[in-house]
């Protein structure tokens, strides 16, 4: 029987580097810690966490149904494009207004938890990262996806996006020092990472339709 503590320690390991470089996801939880507060950034980390074991979920058992159907279908690869480049045009053209008042946050009409469960859900890169991720594990382990192994590795998966999500919204306190400027400077990164994502995949679709 397969040690379910090796398979939650890999699904951690892959998933807290995975985290790290700048995404929409970690930009996402910076720009909502320094624009509101840190309650808000955790909100957005903790759905995030749940999509991304849900993805890795996907990824085991219809990675490459899935993967194949993206390549086929070029109007999905242009409806991602536009989602993307609608996003960076919006949060690069919004004004930040940074929320300093508790009587401000209490009356918030927004939803950070279901706003980190679109960003998290519509990200393209997601499915794509855990087929290659598997891909290389299965390489160095017999990968058994049942059971409490499977278990094991999704738990592993959640926490270790947690984790390094909420490193993102510590790191935001020093941001807050600096609060006007860091958010305007966050909010233009987050654009250009969506936009660069949204041209990426409509150059891919562009080319799945001359090939």
């Amino acid at each position: 029987m397969e040690n379910p503590l090796l398979y939650f320690f890999v699904g951690f390991l892959v998933c807290l580097l995975g985290t790290i470089p700048f995404g929409p996801i970690n930009l996402t939880v910076v720009k909502t810690t320094v624009d509101y507060d840190r309650r808000s950034g955790i909100e957005i980390a903790f759905a995030a966490s749940l999509v991304e074991m849900l993805q890795a979920l996907i990824a085991i058992y219809f990675g490459m149904l899935i993967s194949s159907f993206l390549d086929e279908n070029v109007f999905v690869k242009f409806f991602l494009a536009s989602i993307f480049i609608a996003l960076a045009i919006f949060i690069f053209t919004r004004r930040s207004e940074p929320e300093h008042s508790l009587e401000n946050r209490q009356s918030r009409p927004l939803s950070f938890f279901r706003n980190g469960l679109i960003i998290a859900g519509l990200n393209p890169q997601a499915v794509p990262f855990w087929i290659f991720a598997l891909a290389t594990i299965s390489q160095y382990l017999e990968f058994q996806a049942m059971g409490l192994t499977l278990i094991g590795f999704l738990l592993g998966v959640f926490i270790g996006k947690l984790i390094a999500l909420y490193g993102f919204v510590v790191a935001s306190t020093y941001l807050k020092a600096h609060l006007q400027e860091s958010s305007t400077l966050v909010n233009r990164l987050l654009a250009a990472i969506l936009l660069f994502i949204g041209l990426s995949q409509g150059w891919n679709a562009v080319n799945s339709l001359l090939a």
